[in-house]
């Protein structure tokens, strides 16, 4: 149990025995963060508040994260409180930080740091993005944000709800539709990635609002936030569809691994080579628009296959091509034939 400034205690779970050495410490009340609360008896001299949170990258923090945080306020007023989970290193640290976030305005970074100066901390990843968001957010869950909403968005693609495209391009493309026949293979290894029919289409964004606002997160770096929420269209805008021909997607079937970090690069899953970057929070199109979430494709690192062309002599063609050279004919006798 270590004590992170004057009354804020943080610890593992409490056994029976070691209730008298809490009020020695001055501290009146207990925050439980664990799949079960303290038995009833021994600690019933105490002000208690339970909140069921298991230690998973998954579990919603931001949720009941207030909740807590205006729990410890409160019971600062009249003593000392422990904040504590099964082994005091995850989920109570999290909220620890966060308070620390709150109290003195300070990023993640400043305030997991004044943390592990008194007790080594390790949040798990899903909850350090939530904290991260929480920052952005100026240290308050703004339900009614961009960020926050579109932090609600990325949890309804996530787990058994998440809606992956699951079809395997190289096997059923040819019984699509063939308005959109084309396969876009890596092209290292020519693994198949996805079909044109998981391209995700989106509008320009309303000339008459920002499509994006820039956040100080740390006092050096800025995070740019969308203010365009579902495919670039706001409430006012006249959806013009964007020409720019990016290639974004939906989830796709073998991006499942990606579910645990907010941000990254994709690679193949044929070879591992870098061939585009996403983004749960939503990635900014050259047009101006966010698409939320974002599963952007480097166009330089895929090759286009079209499947109307491939039954009869799998044709590949690069995304970017350049006109075959000419070579004109040397022997005078062959008769002169003009190229068009």
């Amino acid at each position: 149990m270590n004590e992170i400034f004057p009354g804020l205690w943080i610890g593992s779970c409490p056994f029976k025995e070691n209730a008298p050495n809490l009020l020695r410490f001055g501290i009146k009340s207990i925050l439980t963060l664990d799949a079960a609360p303290l038995s009833d008896g021994v600690f019933d001299c105490f002000n208690r508040k339970f909140i069921r949170l298991l230690d998973e990258p998954s579990q919603d923090v931001l949720d009941i994260l207030e909740e807590a945080l205006d729990f410890i306020d409160l019971s600062l007023t009249t003593g000392g409180i422990l904040v504590h989970c099964a082994m005091g290193v995850s989920r109570s640290a999290t909220i620890v930080i966060a308070y620390v976030m709150r109290k003195n305005k300070l990023s993640y970074d400043s305030a997991l740091e004044v943390v592990m100066k008194k007790r080594l901390v390790y949040p798990n990843i899903g909850f350090v993005n939530q904290l991260k968001l929480f920052e952005v957010m100026k240290w308050k869950v703004d339900r009614k944000s961009p960020v926050y909403m579109q932090y609600a968005s990325i949890r309804t693609f996530r787990g058994s709800n998440i809606a992956y495209n699951r079809t395997d391009p190289s096997t059923t493309i040819a019984t699509r539709d063939p308005v959109q026949p084309a396969t876009f293979k890596c092209r290292k290894c020519r693994r198949a990635l996805f079909s044109s029919a998981s391209l995700v289409s989106h509008c320009l964004p309303d000339s008459t609002t920002p499509s994006s606002e820039s956040v100080d997160v740390d006092g050096e770096n800025k995070v740019e936030i969308s203010t365009v929420l579902i495919k670039g269209i706001t409430l006012n805008a006249v959806p013009t569809p964007c020409t720019r021909d990016e290639l974004f997607t939906d989830p796709l079937e073998w991006t499942r691994s990606y579910t645990h970090e907010v941000e990254g690069k994709l690679y193949c899953p044929g070879c591992q080579a870098k061939v585009g970057s996403f983004n749960w929070c939503g990635e900014r199109c050259v047009c101006g628009t966010w698409v939320t979430p974002a599963f952007h494709f480097n166009r330089n690192h895929l090759d286009r296959v079209d499947r109307r062309l491939a039954s009869s002599q799998s044709t590949t063609q690069p995304l970017f091509s350049v006109p075959n050279k000419v070579e004109p004919t040397s022997t005078s006798s062959s008769p002169s034939v003009a190229i068009q």
